[in-house]
């Protein structure tokens, strides 16, 4: 069961820390459809070799909510190095290169993590505060308060499942902020607090980092392999979207990668499922209209609908806000009789011609 993402624009993204049998798949780089990164900014570089890591495979995103090893917000993003499968001393040695000039902060083993680095950049007359996470610190002589170049190699990324990366797989958990003390934390419980942090995506974009791909694709989900289980389907999307998995709704959120707040205060579409033998709606929803269409690149039988909550109703738990708002629905399933309906609803403040683009793309691997 796969599911396809074409990523027309890839980005910087990923962060934290989960047991293996939760692990998103890693895909490495094509090199006949994905241009070199793009550094037109001397202030400022990529922490890892573009050429090495997948920067267009995020694991879990900045502002996702996370629930298995840890729980709560994740304030970073995961920049990843290979398959999830690979066994330890099989990894590739990887170097960690200072983003900016700046000076050492902190230099030890923290769990979650494994081997820390903090650094405060100076960039643009500003200090950010950088971690990289999941380092070998054997392989670093940097001590606190050492000045650091931009570009210069600050230590190698811990092995896959070894107490240099705390049990962890292969990856550099990246986050950024500003202000006072020490944040070691890999993760927020309140929602609002996410805000105090710097989504990474957004800061090397401000400093025209960037990857450009014609035509990406992820032969297999960036989500836990649960939910690949409930969602046997594929699809594309824009390459600047992500994908969180909610497992209290057991629901895919896609949101986008750029942005402040969390995954689902980014959220641009919410898929959902029910299994059934016909179309059903919900009695917390007012229906506006209703349409009969197709969808897919099967035609699969569709139904489109304008809902809105009804106000008598209690806000939906776990979802994205514009939940609660009028917005456009629409359902569809791949055969008559019992089958599985997928439910695609979209953020009213969505371009329709990408909820049609995506919806047109979708098919049913099994149903």
């Amino acid at each position: 069961m796969r599911i396809f993402f074409a990523l027309f624009l890839v980005l910087l993204l990923g962060a934290g820390c989960v047991p293996t049998d939760q692990q998103k798949s890693v895909v490495a780089p094509q090199p006949d459809v994905v241009q070199p990164i793009t550094e037109s900014n001397a202030e400022v570089t990529l922490p890892l070799d573009g050429t090495i890591v997948g920067y267009d495979v995020i694991y879990k995103g900045f502002g996702e909510y996370i629930q298995d090893r840890f729980s709560g917000y994740h304030v970073g993003d995961d920049i990843e190095v290979g398959p999830e499968d690979l066994s330890v001393g099989e990894v590739q040695e990887v170097p960690v290169l200072s983003i900016a000039a700046g000076t050492v902060r902190f230099v030890d083993w923290v769990s979650g993590y494994g081997g820390l680095i903090m650094i405060d950049h100076k960039v643009d007359g500003e200090v950010i505060h950088a971690l990289y996470g999941h380092i070998d610190l054997s392989s670093t002589q940097l001590k606190v308060d050492d000045d650091v170049e931009r570009g210069q190699q600050i230590a190698i990324l811990g092995k896959g499942f070894t107490k240099e990366t705390d049990d962890e797989r292969q990856h550099l958990h990246f986050a950024l902020y500003q202000g006072e003390g020490l944040r070691k934390q890999g993760y927020e419980q309140n929602p609002a607090a996410v805000r105090n942090w710097i989504n990474p995506t957004d800061f090397f974009l401000k400093h025209d980092l960037t990857m450009f791909g014609l035509r990406r694709v992820l032969s297999t989900l960036t989500i836990p392999s649960t939910a690949r289980t409930l969602y046997p389907i594929e699809f594309v999307m824009p390459g600047d979207w992500d994908v969180e998995y909610i497992p209290s709704l057991q629901a895919l959120n896609l949101y986008t990668r750029h942005g402040e707040g969390t995954a689902r205060q980014r959220s641009q579409m919410l898929i959902r499922y029910f299994d059934a033998d016909t179309f059903l709606t919900l009695p917390t929803v007012t229906v506006y209209s209703t349409e009969e269409t197709t969808v897919g690149k099967e035609g699969y039988t569709a139904r489109r609908y304008e809902i809105e909550k009804k106000s008598t109703v209690a806000d939906f738990v776990d979802q994205p806000s514009w939940r609660n708002k009028r917005h456009v629905v629409t359902d569809f399933r791949a055969k008559e009789g019992k089958a599985r309906y997928f439910v695609v609803a979209a953020n009213p403040e969505l371009d329709p011609k990408i909820y049609a683009d995506f919806l047109a793309s979708m098919e049913v691997i099994q149903n």
